[in-house]
């Protein structure tokens, strides 16, 4: 209803438009018409020595629907087409004059005009033009208008009908099946529009879309759910039963010891998981902040290297590196430090005995970034498995994660990445892998 109103208020304003300019260009038509013909009149009219007008015998008087007429300076009618039997207002004025008056049941358009002539004195010249030929015009434009826009109204409104019902098809469809959703809290259902270029396909593909990541969401919610309870179900079935052994067994101090260590050690263990949890749910909502300061990122390489020599040694790995000399850069000491740990410890747990581990520091060739590589010749990543180590709880039997959790790697990449930075690693089973990280240096 509101669309045919709109059509109806655009056709009547259309109509006025139509009709006040066709009036007034044909009423300027005419107007140009009978000035042109009065005009051309004067130049064949003369006044001769003696005071006397002088009419071109050639001068005609009925200039197709115009017709001519000559007054003296009497105003007397003299000259031309004075058949049309009305009176005029015959009191002629010395200006241009244009003019309309009703004769019986007609209407008529005139123009008067006045020119001085030496030795006689002013001579008036008026043409006529009857209105039917601009009423037909007019009254022909409005029956074709009267006609054809009812039609285009009822066909523009049937139209119209037919467009919006087509196209609220699709959104009905996406109510429905965000209610069936709504109602049965099944996340799996779509709306499964299909491609199309209108605006109603790209909401629909960008519901879909919004399903996908809803329930990616909520299965990666029981999942984790899933994978915590796991992870910490063995740390904690450790403990019980050795404080269970603990309260009625132990003989010695020494047997007391090693229980309080094995509990310690669990207990570490769970320390450390809920520390990487929180950390990267931190990370996830963007609450954990960077205390970023101006740091010797040689340096800091060195002591972790120095610190993880130890365990490298158990297993007769070598830890070797070549440290460009005081690269600086804006980091969170505590936090990049831990990346490095992490990936050190990493190349040492999964190391082959008599293995070596090689750390690069440097800068890429327009100085504006710094590179790391941490190089090892372990037991390396599968192909298939290589994207997936940085899935957080992702494990399998050659994962890289050296905390046994599958936290450590997804934990390194959000400190890097929340460092403006990048992580990448390249890999081959049995032969060795190489983590290479991309830090923005600032200056």
């Amino acid at each position: 209803m509101w669309y045919m109103f709109l059509m109806t208020g655009l056709v009547a304003i259309f109509l006025s438009i139509i009709l006040y300019l066709s009036n007034n260009i044909i009423r300027q038509n005419v107007y140009d018409y009978l000035k042109n013909g009065v005009q051309n009149s004067f130049s064949q009219i003369e006044s001769d020595e003696e005071g006397n007008i002088v009419i071109d015998n050639k001068l005609d008087t009925i200039l197709g629907v115009v017709e001519i007429s000559i007054y003296n300076k009497d105003k007397e009618f003299v000259y031309g087409n004075s058949s049309i039997d009305f009176e005029y207002d015959d009191n002629f004025e010395l200006i241009k004059k244009f003019s309309s008056l009703k004769h019986l049941k007609d209407k008529w358009y005139v123009y008067e005009d006045v020119k001085y002539y030496p030795n006689y004195g002013n001579i008036w010249v008026r043409g006529i033009i009857k209105a039917t030929l601009l009423d037909n015009i007019i009254q022909f434009i409005m029956l074709r208008l009267t006609i054809g826009l009812p039609i285009f109204l009822l066909f523009s409104g049937i139209t119209g009908f037919l467009i919006i019902r087509n196209s609220l098809k699709p959104i009905n469809f996406i109510k429905n099946t965000a209610l069936k959703i709504n109602a049965g809290n099944d996340l799996t259902k779509r709306i499964n529009l299909g491609e199309g270029r209108n605006e109603v396909y790209t909401l629909a593909n960008t519901f879909d879309g919004m399903f996908d990541k809803l329930q990616n969401s909520f299965d990666s919610e029981v999942q984790f759910t899933s994978d915590v309870s796991h992870e910490l179900r063995t740390p904690i079935s450790v403990i019980k039963s050795q404080s269970e052994y603990g309260k009625t067994n132990i003989t010695s101090i020494n047997e007391a010891k090693e229980i309080l260590k094995v509990i310690y050690n669990e207990s570490q263990k769970m320390s450390n998981l809920v520390s990487q949890l929180l950390t990267l749910a931190r990370m996830d909502k963007g609450y954990h902040k960077l205390n970023l300061e101006n740091i010797n990122l040689t340096e800091l390489i060195e002591i972790v290297a120095e610190s993880q020599k130890f365990n490298a040694e158990q297993k007769n790995i070598t830890i070797t590196y070549d440290l460009k000399e005081n690269i600086f850069a804006d980091v969170d000491e505590h936090m990049i430090m831990r990346v490095f740990i992490n990936l050190i410890s990493n190349a040492i747990s999964y190391g082959k005995e008599n293995g070596f581990i090689h750390i690069t520091l440097q800068l890429n060739e327009d100085k504006k970034f710094i590179l790391i590589e941490i190089k090892d010749n372990g037991i390396g990543i599968s192909k298939e498995n290589i994207n997936k180590i940085w899935d957080r709880f992702f494990q399998v039997e050659s994962s890289r994660t050296g905390d046994n959790s599958g936290l450590g790697l997804p934990m390194v990449r959000g400190i890097v990445e929340a460092h403006n930075g990048e992580i990448t690693v390249e890999s081959k089973l049995d032969i060795g892998s190489t983590f290479k990280i991309k830090l923005p240096k600032k200056n």
